[in-house]
């Protein structure tokens, strides 16, 4: 409903953080929501959003990928600017190398997307919440 109901638009530096829920249901999920607003054009919540609902959630959602999870491929299938780096690590569910799998899995992504996977997402999702030496992406501006 964030985006559905406009909050995304309304608040346009806020960014929500899904952690510790995977990550391999998000391309599904902007298919499944930009088929919606497909279907319902004519709904007046559909025809004043700013964008198709995966484009809004590629510029405010942001989601992290169990390391069991192929990244690159959730990556290939548009959530390059939402998939980010993070770990349970020793927990169970953070795996006994999750550096090593998701590498692994990242193989043949472009170096750009890995940057963002494993540290511009991070920077883009905290925004003004992240001290001020550590948000030092050329041109990136932060919330």
């Amino acid at each position: 409903m964030l985006v559905f109901d406009g909050v995304f638009d309304r608040f346009p530096d806020l960014k929500f953080g899904a952690i510790e829920l995977g990550a391999g249901w998000l391309p599904s999920l902007m298919q499944f929501m930009d088929s919606a607003a497909l279907a319902f054009h004519r709904e007046e919540r559909i025809q004043k959003l700013s964008a198709k609902p995966s484009e809004i959630l590629k510029r405010q959602f942001f989601a992290t990928p169990y390391p069991h999870e192929n990244v690159g491929w959730i990556i290939a299938n548009g959530c390059e600017d939402i998939a980010l780096f993070s770990s349970d690590y020793p927990h169970v569910e953070g795996g006994r190398n999750p550096l090593k799998r998701f590498n692994e899995s990242l193989d043949g992504v472009s170096a750009t997307a890995r940057r963002k996977f494993f540290r511009d997402n991070f920077i883009a999702m905290m925004g003004k919440g992240l001290a001020e030496d550590l948000r030092d992406i050329p041109g990136q501006v932060a919330a």
